[in-house]
């Protein structure tokens, strides 16, 4: 009994600081960096309007802008669970859904440095999810490694990306936002 009540203070101790120094510090760092990340992302991406590398003409540009602005606003907010859950009824997430998948054709079909650019925000949002979900990340690690070994098989990697498409046009995508 005395060992079990000891391993718990321990436990309290160790993890108290921890879980003060991720969350005060580290994240805090972390998030900052992600954000000056975005920005500099935007500021090219607008940069490559001004010089007349993409025409005004490009439909996936303000498609990008509005992901990248959101995705500013939010990157202190958003983690793991907003990809995967969605808080909406079944008849407008369909509509949603259509135009989320068109908005992502729109996106694909662009040219190549606004893809670039959307794919970099992608990761960046993405990495914002990790750092702001860190138990979510132990719990899922034994599977997270099975996928990455497992992505040699083309079957795993598509069912991968769906769900990261999917769970980044609900959050950033959709009219509604997160």
């Amino acid at each position: 009994m005395k060992t079990l009540l000891f391993v718990c203070f321990l436990a309290l101790f160790m993890g108290l600081p921890a879980y003060f120094l991720y969350w005060q510090l580290f994240r805090a760092a972390l998030i900052q960096r992600l954000k000056y990340r975005l920005f500099q992302v935007r500021d090219d991406l607008r940069l490559l309007l001004i010089s007349g590398d993409i025409g005004e003409k490009e439909k996936a540009f303000p498609l990008v802008e509005k992901f990248c602005n959101k995705a500013i606003s939010k990157v202190e907010d958003v983690d793991l669970t907003n990809f995967f859950f969605s808080h909406r009824n079944k008849q407008k997430d369909k509509q949603i859904a259509l135009e989320i998948e068109r908005d992502l054709e729109i996106i694909f079909n662009s040219g190549a440095e606004t893809r670039r650019h959307f794919l970099q925000v992608l990761f960046v949002v993405s990495g914002a999810a990790a750092a702001n979900s860190p138990g979510i990340l132990i719990l899922i690690s034994p599977i997270v490694i099975f996928a990455v070994t497992a992505l040699w098989f083309n079957k795993v990697k598509i069912m991968i990306i769906e769900v990261l498409k999917r769970g980044m046009g609900n959050v950033f995508l959709s009219p509604e936002g997160c």
